[in-house]
């Protein structure tokens, strides 16, 4: 992900999890909660400051997320797992 820099995807993903969400499971509804209680926190933890302009960016972002297109890396994961097994 990408706020102003690289974020750290495990980041995210452990904050989905300790939060009680399955990041591997994880719905659109599911990331606008997330959205809602846990980016702010985690930006501030990150030293990441964002102008407004470019909050309600990442913000239309997430809410815009759907499962059923996986990202490069998911599909590349979820390749070589069926590769391997």
């Amino acid at each position: 992900m990408t706020a102003g820099r690289r974020v750290s995807r495990y980041g995210l993903w452990l904050l989905v999890w300790e939060s009680g969400g399955d990041p591997d499971d994880l719905t659109r509804e599911r990331a606008g909660l997330f959205l809602d209680q846990h980016l702010s926190p985690f930006l501030l933890e990150e030293g990441i400051t964002l102008e407004p302009r470019e909050r309600r960016q990442l913000e239309k972002r997430i809410r815009r997320f759907d499962p059923s297109h996986p990202t490069p890396e998911e599909w590349m994961t979820k390749t070589m797992d069926a590769l391997a097994s």
